[in-house]
């Protein structure tokens, strides 16, 4: 009777110790995994928080790779250029001002030495070049190129083209008389006022 009594009781006892290691083994196995995934999750999702594009800007011209490309807000010209390849051997570069910033739904034209060459003709191009940057790199609305103002945030093609026609026979005494051109208001001068002089 004490012996089948002894036998019972180590039954029991092994059948406890094996549902314990049954049961706790699994809880741990299963608690690690899910710690590793969320840890993953929380430090990921942050990122992606901050990488989140949220301006699109469209770049073409003389770069490798043109198209519509997203952004951060405040990200400059050249982050743009390098997004599309950097520029072709046929790039005027200094005919655009790389440290600027993007704006939301813009384009702009990378243009070729050649069309930066040719824009006013070759005895009006040297001087217009020196002209258009001042010292700090700001653009003079009084003589610079089609793409040249494209460069600017909010200046497309159609505007720069009517900045273009209004000097012609208008001087621009001011950055503030770029509002008398047409389709340039006090929305697109805000966002230009501070990459322009005369």
């Amino acid at each position: 009777m004490e012996k089948n009594r002894l036998i019972t009781i180590a039954i029991c006892f092994v059948f406890i110790v094996l549902s314990g290691i049954f049961y706790l083994r699994p809880a741990t196995d299963g608690k690690n995994p899910g710690f590793i995934k969320n840890t993953e999750e929380s430090t990921s999702r942050p990122a992606a928080t901050g990488d989140a594009k949220d301006i699109a800007v469209y770049i073409c011209g003389a770069v490798k790779h043109p198209g519509v490309y997203s952004f951060t807000t405040g990200q400059r010209l050249c982050d743009a250029v390098k997004a599309a390849g950097g520029f072709k051997k046929s790039a005027a570069r200094s005919a655009v001002n790389l440290a600027r910033r993007l704006s939301d739904s813009e384009q702009i034209t990378i243009p070729t030495k050649k069309q930066a060459a040719s824009r006013q003709g070759k005895s009006q191009e040297k001087a217009s070049e020196t002209a258009s940057f001042s010292e700090n790199g700001l653009i003079n609305i009084n003589t610079a190129s089609r793409e040249e103002l494209m460069t600017l945030p909010g200046i497309g093609m159609s505007k720069a083209d009517a900045v273009i026609g209004y000097r012609s026979s208008n001087k621009f005494n001011s950055i503030e008389d770029i509002k008398n051109v047409t389709g340039i208001k006090d929305g697109v001068f805000n966002q230009i006022k501070d990459q322009i002089t005369v």
